[in-house]
């Protein structure tokens, strides 16, 4: 059942991904780029959903970000602050949760203005997972991730729509997510 479950989530998040890249490939929405060529940085928010593909589990969350250009090249250095909620369903059939909050590191290629790509390094540093359920620092678990990110215009906000395959090197578990972000306008 577990094996059905993890092909079946899988199933959908790659269907997910094709009608996203066609939704998002046909669109007429004219699009600035994350970074002006100003060489200023950008703030962002966004939220998150994804799931695990090596355990019947699932999480969503927050994150708040900075990117910045490296000269006036394509490349981009960016940090963010990530909070995550992720349930899993154990072989007792009970549904538990873990909050951690989490911070990274990346390095962004912008492909063109709508498109960029990037990896980065993660490191969770704080978690609820303990018998009191409060937040505590911890040592955390490491994770890497290639990250696929396109960006488009309402009006005069700019958004974005992520897709991210990620590594958690700790637990030796991979996930897939995707994020909603709007990145603030000042």
């Amino acid at each position: 059942m577990k094996k059905l479950v993890e092909n079946v989530s899988l199933l959908l998040a790659k269907i997910f991904i094709c009608v996203l890249l066609l939704i998002v490939s046909t669109t007429e929405v004219k699009c600035q780029s994350l970074i002006e060529n100003n060489n200023k940085g950008a703030w962002g928010v966004a939220v998150s959903y994804g799931n695990q593909l090596d355990k019947d589990a699932v999480f969503y969350g927050w994150s708040v970000d900075y990117s910045k250009p490296i000269g006036n090249g394509p490349f981009s250095v960016g940090a963010a602050l990530m909070w995550d909620n992720e349930l899993e369903r154990t072989s007792e059939n009970r549904i538990t949760d873990v909050s951690t909050f989490t911070f990274a590191a990346t390095l962004n290629y912008k492909i063109n203005d709508k498109w960029s790509i990037g990896t980065g390094l993660a490191k969770g540093f704080m978690d609820n997972d303990n018998s009191s359920r409060q937040y505590r620092f911890n040592s955390g678990d490491w994770s890497t991730g290639l990250i696929l990110n396109y960006q488009f215009n309402i009006g005069k906000q700019r958004f974005n729509i992520s897709g991210s395959y990620e590594y958690n090197m700790s637990q030796k578990e991979t996930s897939l997510s995707f994020d909603l972000g709007y990145v603030l306008p000042w």
